[in-house]
């Protein structure tokens, strides 16, 4: 009989300080936290409470003063700047607030451009984000440049860019936060979609407690500590 399954994020006792004007603001203050494979986390928290802060230390973005960050089985703190790049192009997907999409680049060549990056390049870059596009509903939209998509449309771009390496884990920070609320009910129901149905990892990082409920599971931080950790009953019902 095997065991228990090793989680896609564990985090370890993480702290965080930073200086500002004289006073030392503790970001994050003993984060231990564990979210298994083909988990819907969302973090929820006011501003300073740390979560922006969690976010970076899982995309690898910045490193915590002390504790650990394992994704996937790799010690992220550990890891040496090549081997950092590779880890945030290979395992992981990023979907943030603003699009962040190249205004004279076609949606085919937006999607593309994280696979620039692999080594030894791929061969069938193109294939794959015609793909991604496809999943995401954009099938017919790949030579349409951003300026020519509506503000749905361009997200679910960046959400195909996210997917186009095939990622373990998808990190979305605010990503309606630019959106009316009918086209951030599309794009959440699109998350859930690769959630449930491809078994995708997502970390959602909000302030908005309607996009948190369609995770599977709700984290609520303050001054920099996990003050909350719940399943969802309302996305389980």
């Amino acid at each position: 009989m095997s065991g228990p399954a090793t989680p896609m994020i564990q985090t370890v006792d993480l702290r965080k300080s930073y200086t500002l004007g004289g006073s030392t603001i503790h970001a994050l203050d003993g984060v231990t936290l564990d979210v298994a494979t083909g988990e819907f986390l969302a973090v929820i928290g006011s501003s300073g409470s740390g979560k922006s802060t969690l976010m970076n230390m899982l995309g690898g973005l910045d490193k915590p003063d002390s504790g650990d960050v394992i994704i996937d089985g790799q010690n992220v703190g550990s890891l040496k700047p090549r081997d950092l790049a590779s880890y945030r192009g290979e395992t992981l997907g990023f979907v943030f607030q603003q699009f962040q999409l190249m205004p004279r680049r076609s949606a085919l060549h937006n999607v593309m451009m994280p696979l620039q990056y692999r080594r030894p390049r791929l061969t069938d870059g193109e294939t794959r984000a015609a793909k991604a596009l496809e999943s995401v509903g954009l099938g017919d939209r790949g030579h349409h440049k951003p300026k020519e998509l509506s503000g749905g449309q361009q997200q679910r771009v960046a959400i195909a860019r996210a997917l186009v390496g095939s990622p373990a884990l998808l990190l979305a920070d605010e990503p309606t936060g630019a959106l009316d609320s009918k086209t951030s009910a599309e794009i959440m129901d699109l998350l859930v979609r690769l959630n449930r149905e491809d078994g995708l990892t997502i970390v959602l990082i909000t302030h908005d407690l309607e996009v948190a409920d369609y995770a599977s599971r709700i984290i609520t931080m303050s001054d920099g500590q996990i003050v909350s950790d719940v399943p969802n009953r309302a996305e389980a019902a």
